[in-house]
């Protein structure tokens, strides 16, 4: 089921290792994602789990089906717990709308067809492709980076060392002495 994992997180204090969830950052944020949510609702989305403020920042995480290509969420990124899930006839179709948006950080495709895993991460127009894992993998020696709008420059860990040396040059010329 679609919300089989989304039930089993626990939405906390982040610094408990029990948390999955942590809160958003403040009250407007969780106002903003609600709205989203909502928004995609009113629109003909189903909501199959969550869709709700919880204490202290939090919000339950929220998986939502058939969300229509015309709601915000499915144009902006949502920035908090909440997924969006639709179908497609065909792999090309799922790839045309990925694409539809400005925004290209990084993709995910869950498949155990190796080739059609290449044919969408060839195509995407994203920074990065995850082949059956989330996009907020990430480990330190990794680029991260975006296309269009979505940021200036790579990040990441040796990409921010050299953007962050400035270099110099010191030359020394050593006394010159004359003979004669």
């Amino acid at each position: 089921m679609l919300h089989d994992g989304a039930h089993c997180l626990t939405v906390g204090d982040p610094s408990s290792p029990e948390t999955d969830v942590g809160p958003l950052i403040r009250p407007s944020e969780v106002e903003r994602v609600h709205r989203s949510v909502e928004e995609a609702v009113s629109r003909g989305a189903r909501l199959v789990c969550g869709g709700r403020k919880l204490p202290h920042n939090g919000y339950a995480p929220t998986v939502l089906a058939d969300v229509p290509a015309e709601a915000l969420m499915m144009r902006e990124e949502v920035f908090g717990p909440v997924m969006a899930v639709s179908t497609f006839d065909h792999l090309d179709e799922a790839i045309a709308q990925a694409n539809a948006v400005p925004w290209a950080f990084q993709s995910a495709i869950f498949t155990q067809d190796i080739d059609q895993a290449f044919h969408a991460a060839r195509r995407l127009n994203a920074a990065a492709v995850m082949i059956n894992d989330h996009t907020a993998f990430r480990v330190d020696w990794m680029p991260f980076a975006g296309r269009g709008p979505s940021g200036l420059g790579t990040g990441g860990v040796p990409y921010a060392i050299r953007e962050l040396t400035q270099e110099k040059l010191i030359v020394v010329k050593t006394a010159i002495t004359r003979q004669g």
